[in-house]
């Protein structure tokens, strides 16, 4: 079986460092991350900066424990060494997360797709809830009730001797 012949990239697909995979463009999401993160400057400084690829701009989270309280955006290095100082936000916090995005115009839509995803009491110090820019919202209004789903435990079967 031959390659598929090499295919040119248009205007569109140059700006993002994509990858061909069997003929298409695969877009990546996530350029790099750090998952749950203890606090500390040691690891905050250890966040990609202004002079890294992707200047460091993406999605962060801030946990209490494993709870998620916080979510944000931006230039995630400064905006993390500001929460760590915050009066309303500080004392709040233990542990983090980081995602710095391949493409900066997806940062609002993943923060806003993280804070839609979590219920309020589980990001209570981010006040806000997202507004998508530019999708479509399906209502769904005609059937509010969900169906029956039975609790009962199947009967369990005698084994045959």
């Amino acid at each position: 079986m031959q390659d598929p012949p090499p295919i040119k990239l248009t205007a569109r697909y140059r700006r993002f460092s994509g990858v061909l995979f069997g003929g298409i463009v695969v877009k990546r999401l996530v350029h790099s991350f750090g998952e749950m993160w203890a606090r500390g400057l040691k690891k905050i400084n250890r966040i990609p900066g202004s002079k890294s690829p992707r200047r460091g701009n993406g999605v962060y989270i801030l946990y209490d424990g494993s709870m998620p309280v916080y979510v944000g955006k931006g230039h995630i290095k400064s905006r993390i060494r500001k929460a760590r100082r915050s009066k309303t936000r500080g004392p709040f916090w233990d542990h983090f997360s980081w995602y710095v995005l391949d493409d900066p115009e997806m940062i609002h839509e993943t923060e806003v797709l993280i804070l839609r995803m979590l219920p309020p009491y589980l990001r209570n110090l981010t006040k806000q809830k997202g507004h998508f820019l530019k999708a479509v919202r399906d209502r769904n209004d005609d059937e509010k009730i969900a169906e029956f789903i039975s609790r009962r435990l199947p009967k369990r079967r005698k084994k045959k001797r």
